[in-house]
């Protein structure tokens, strides 16, 4: 079965907020992600506390989270193409890319056209999306996996229909944060002498 190609022309995007950037091989090539859209955001508004903490809240990511597991499984049930902006430190790639590829890949985030076969074999999880997809001229073929917390949009015909501003913690970072918090306790340091 023919894999679909990551197109390697530059087609234009545009954000809810109107930033507007180039993407080649479906990668942003201006530094557009999430955390900068909302800092932009918080700078608009007086103080941006609150909204330092309703991003930052664990409900509102878990909500969010949901919220984009139900916008893709609807996708796929109703057999709609669509494009999936994603955090590249989080999106991994089995086998790894060569490195001729991913060093084309130097925005923060990246986006993939989920079209043709690499919908058709879009598995999707209540904790992450993978496809298959081919990358470059030899269509070199990869499984692409990253969790849904890491999709900053979800497009439709260039068009966001929806947005995820919330702050994505990964597993490895709640527990460094447990960790931290448990070794702050001058008490609590010798529990891990052996």
């Amino acid at each position: 079965m023919p894999r679909s190609v990551v197109s390697a022309n530059l087609t234009k995007f545009e954000s809810p907020g109107g930033y507007e950037f180039d993407a080649k091989f479906c990668v942003n090539l201006r530094s557009n992600s999430a955390p900068q859209q909302t800092a932009k955001f918080k700078k608009a508004q007086k103080g941006g506390k609150m909204l330092d903490e309703i991003l930052d809240d664990e409900k509102f990511s878990a909500m969010m989270k949901e919220h984009v597991f139900e916008c893709i499984e609807y996708l796929l049930k109703n057999d709609r193409s669509f494009s999936a902006m994603a955090n590249l430190d989080l999106v991994k790639f089995d086998p790894e890319l060569p490195e001729y590829i991913s060093s084309t890949f130097t925005a923060p985030v990246i986006v993939f056209t989920l079209a043709g076969y690499t919908f058709s074999s879009a598995k999707l999880t209540p904790e992450e999306l993978s496809f298959e997809a081919g990358f470059g001229k030899e269509n070199f073929a990869s499984i692409v996996s990253f969790p849904l917390g890491a999709i900053v949009q979800i497009l439709v015909e260039n068009s966001p229909i929806l947005v995820n501003f919330s702050v994505y913690k990964t597993q490895k970072s709640q527990l460094e944060k447990s960790m931290s918090a448990l070794m702050s306790n001058p008490n609590n340091k010798d529990l891990f002498k052996k």
